[in-house]
């Protein structure tokens, strides 16, 4: 028996171990089945968050616009897309809008490939979203002060903000070409700011620059002396004199020559002329979207001079202000209507100084920066110093002063910083700039700009969610 009972004990085991094998293969699959389950489930949920995220913004650009139904479609359509780009998790939503009154209601729908439920015969997961939205009518005044500066050129920023500032105007006009409830304002600066068609009217009579006075001027100004620098006053009480860099050593051209006198920023450093850092002029507010799109994109980057955010950010006040000189602008605390203004740069507030030689241009040791808005440091005494880390703690002062006279009328302050080039002590002037912190955006990549932009436009649309 002690010899005969290990062999049947073996012959046992072996059976029992062939069933434990045929029971551990048959209960494996339920195991896998739920393991593959778990698996899709997860990556079906994740699909449905982030398109119904998508989607929610989506309602909200169809919510700020207007037009047929094809129309408001097609701008659910685009910023859904922006969001949410086709082929995300491997699925491609497809979304549908139905506006009814001041309701906009909107649903995405898309079939999500399955992993591992194949075995059971589920192929794929059905996905669903939907966002509510409650239009309320309100009309906005936005101005877009928009750096034009040199250092734009870099990477080719300069065509990454067209992008974001066209596509923010899309979002906001919808598909409308005439918006009853919006007028935007395009304010590009560097060193100073061309006011455009209202500048003749701002200038001091008997301001003149040499025989071909006019023949080349393109209309950006020197920004006036005292509180009238960076404030909403008009011409009547204080003037403003032509934007005039005269030949000189580090800004060589023939002043009696047409040819020479309208400067080419494509020149960077080696152009010249007296319109040298004088960028594209400024749109006024407008609701015809075929006005604002070409100024956008004429839009190009000024080198010399600096960048001095203090005077676009004034000349942003001035645009959106009722008062002269421009007047497009809706009386302030007008009901049911809102002012904004978006301020973005991609560097430090300062003034520049040829450094080196670069095309017919050399350095001036004459002088203490390139010639601005405020004349050169400190020829015209408009900022007070020579030294420029003081002269740029001066303009910084100023920036603040101008946001916070904007946020006491009511002007809800956004602001930008782009690229990562910016440092910390710029990054806080432009946080306490904005209306709240949650209206500033610290943008480092190109990417991250549009995504700023897309998110204010959602912002500016003055909705809310109901679902």
């Amino acid at each position: 028996m002690r010899t005969y009972r290990p062999n049947i004990i073996r012959r046992f085991l072996r059976n029992e171990r062939g069933n434990i094998a045929i029971m551990f293969a048959v209960g494996l699959l339920p195991i896998m089945a739920t393991i593959g389950l778990g698996v899709d489930v997860a990556r079906a949920y994740a699909v449905k968050s982030r398109m119904g995220a998508a989607l929610d913004a989506a309602a909200l650009a169809v919510g700020s616009s207007s037009g047929t139904n094809l129309q408001l479609q097609a701008v659910a359509q685009k910023f859904f897309d922006a969001n949410y780009p086709p082929g995300t998790l491997g699925a491609s939503p497809t979304v549908a809008v139905t506006v009814n009154g001041d309701t906009i209601s909107a649903q995405a729908h898309s079939a999500v490939a399955t992993a591992f439920m194949g075995v059971l015969g589920i192929n794929q997961l059905s996905v669903q979203a939907t966002s509510v939205v409650q239009r309320q009518i309100a009309g906005l005044e936005l101005a877009m002060v928009l750096d034009n500066t040199g250092s734009m050129t870099t990477n080719n920023n300069i065509q990454a903000v067209r992008d974001a500032a066209a596509e923010l105007t899309d979002i906001l006009f919808g598909g409308l070409a005439v918006h009853p409830n919006l007028k935007i304002a395009l304010v590009p600066y560097s060193a100073a700011v061309n006011p455009g068609s209202v500048a003749p009217s701002l200038i001091t009579t008997g301001d003149t620059y040499a025989p071909n006075d006019l023949l080349g001027w393109k209309g950006c100004v020197v920004e006036r002396a005292g509180t009238n620098g960076t404030g909403d006053t008009p011409a009547s009480t204080a003037a403003w004199t032509r934007y005039k860099w005269l030949p000189a050593v580090d800004n060589v051209y023939d002043a009696t020559k047409s040819s020479t006198v309208l400067a080419d920023p494509s020149h960077g450093n080696a152009s010249t002329g007296p319109n040298l850092g004088c960028p594209t002029p400024i749109t006024p507010l407008t609701n015809v979207k075929a006005t604002l799109t070409p100024a956008i994109t004429a839009m190009q980057a000024w080198s010399r001079g600096g960048t001095l955010s203090d005077v676009g950010m004034a000349w942003g006040l001035r645009v959106l202000s009722p008062e002269a000189p421009f007047t497009e602008g809706l009386p302030w605390n007008t009901p049911k209507w809102s002012k904004a203004a978006i301020l973005m740069t991609d560097g430090d507030n300062q003034f520049y100084k040829l450094t080196s030689t670069a095309g017919s241009n050399k350095v001036n040791s004459a002088v203490n920066s390139d010639y601005t808005a405020y004349g050169r440091l400190d020829e015209l005494g408009r900022i007070g110093t020579t030294n420029a880390t003081t002269a740029k703690t001066t303009i910084n002062t100023r920036l603040t002063s101008v946001c916070n006279a904007m946020k006491a009328k009511g002007i809800i302050v956004y602001t930008v910083t782009f690229t990562s080039g910016i440092n910390q002590a710029t990054k806080d002037i432009y946080k306490s700039c904005a209306t709240d912190t949650s209206k500033y955006f610290d943008s480092p990549s190109q990417d991250e700009l549009k995504s700023a932009f897309r998110a204010i436009a959602t912002s500016l649309s003055n909705l809310r969610l109901t679902q």
